[in-house]
């Protein structure tokens, strides 16, 4: 049915069709200005129709077709001819153009006053998709980040932790130290499966990361917790299952953040009353990704929205991953809700490395560089358990050789190890002297001296 003269939007539509009545249009109108919702999303919320009923109604009288925007891959090529403020205030996103037409997709697609600004900022002929408010909202944000407004000072929102404190409003954090609501970050382009060492005591873990990165719905594994001390990998593991899906499933949808970063979007949502929109951003991914999860410790209410995406996700098959320095199991400000969650997954401990798993990492880092045995020997068995140590010295020694054209020896690398901050562990120190006293590690020519001197803490026997 084609809409008659007098059906110009659907507000026309809904009253000359009697579906609401002129008051029921005047709560609407007032809900999208307290709110700053589309008038058709005031409808659905005021529960006097359905997003199914809305669909059909552009579909009949106004031949607009409904688009799921989720699925379609945006061209930032559209996007460019549409400013940003014209896209967050009237809830649109161009996401094709073909031609001298701009393909739309609408909150509202017959509003007046959106395709007023669109023709305002636009020569194209506009073709209007109407979609999902909540999709058109996540899509916005991606493409566009936040809007540009003054910070409201009455807008702080109190979501306290058990200690009383508060979080800050995103508005007032340093500015470019976060991500638009619901954007993932970057993973690593070295950080993939085959530059991750293996060991014993990670096995089972990349077994586990390469089960979910390949979507092996029967594994078993959802949710995932990853666990062990820092710079034992976990972060490694998690970019490189985020690099494998972004290649080998680049259709399905992702997020790789932190406790923190899952922390904040979910308060700037209850601040400026988009909880759904949040829901909508990370209960409708194929995968969740949670680095550093023990920053929920002190956020029970985002601990309980947490449990609830789960849930969502888990309904439609959906993987959750979390890791974290520690068992959360094991931790008492964890909740009960996920704590129950996690043990009817699976729990992977990545354990400490083994000294032929550190030579392996050293080797893997320093290339063509020429390091000797005794070299490799000492490392691995003077190096702690944080493995960003150990990389942080191998860089350093090819640094040194590439630039210097210093050999490297294990008086070099005590000293490297000096410089960049990095402790050896208890008999470390002992090592060094004998090895020096012995010659080994020493270039070629080089006077034997006391090294008891040059080793800090260390006095001669």
């Amino acid at each position: 049915m084609t809409p008659t003269a007098a059906e110009h939007s659907l507000a026309d539509v809904l009253i000359h069709r009697q579906i609401i009545t002129a008051e029921q249009l005047k709560e609407a109108i007032l809900l999208t200005k307290q709110k700053g919702i589309a008038l058709d999303q005031a409808f659905i919320e005021l529960g006097w129709l359905s997003a199914e009923d809305i669909r059909a109604i552009y579909d009949d009288a106004f031949q607009i077709r409904f688009l799921k925007l989720e699925d379609v891959e945006i061209d930032p090529e559209a996007v460019r001819h549409v400013p940003g403020a014209v896209a967050h205030k009237h809830h649109l996103i161009p996401f094709r153009r073909s031609g001298n037409t701009l393909a739309v997709a609408m909150a509202e697609p017959t509003g007046p006053e959106a395709l007023a600004a669109l023709r305002s900022v636009t020569d194209f002929d506009v073709q209007p998709f109407s979609a999902r408010y909540d999709a058109i909202e996540h899509a916005v944000y991606l493409h566009y980040g936040e809007p540009h407004h003054e910070p409201d000072s009455d807008a702080v929102i109190r979501c306290a932790d058990d200690s009383g404190r508060r979080s800050r409003p995103r508005d007032l954090m340093e500015e470019g130290s976060m991500l638009p609501v619901g954007k993932s970050m970057s993973p690593r382009r070295g950080a993939i499966f085959d530059t991750f060492v293996a060991d014993s005591a990670n096995q089972f873990a990349v077994g586990v990361a390469r089960a979910i990165a390949r979507f092996e719905a029967d594994s078993g594994y959802n949710p995932c917790h990853l666990w062990g001390a820092p710079g034992t990998g976990k972060t490694h593991l998690l970019h490189a299952i985020s690099n494998f899906v972004s290649t080998q499933s680049p259709l399905k949808r992702l997020v790789l953040t932190t406790g923190q970063g899952f922390v904040d979007d979910l308060f700037e949502c209850i601040r400026d009353n988009k909880l759904n929109f949040f829901r909508y951003l990370y209960r409708e991914l194929d995968l969740l990704m949670v680095d550093d999860a023990e920053a929920l410790l002190t956020h029970p209410w985002a601990q309980r929205e947490l449990a609830d995406t789960y849930r969502h996700m888990e309904r439609s098959q959906k993987q959750l991953v979390l890791a974290a320095d520690n068992n959360l199991v094991t931790e008492p400000r964890w909740s009960q809700d996920l704590r129950m969650i996690i043990e009817s997954g699976v729990i992977a401990h990545i354990g400490r490395y083994s000294e032929p798993g550190k030579r392996e990492i050293v080797r893997s880092r320093i290339g063509r560089v020429s390091v000797s045995d005794d070299v490799l020997d000492f490392l691995a068995a003077s190096s702690g358990d944080d493995l960003r140590d150990l990389i942080n010295v191998a860089q350093q020694l090819v640094a040194m050789n590439v630039i210097e054209g210093q050999d490297v020896t294990i008086s070099v690398v005590r000293d490297i190890a000096d410089y960049c901050g990095v402790s050896l562990t208890a008999g470390s120190a002992e090592k060094i002297r004998m090895l020096l006293d012995t010659g080994i590690g020493r270039p070629s020519g080089e006077a034997q001296t006391d090294s008891s001197q040059d080793v800090p803490g260390l006095k001669r026997l």
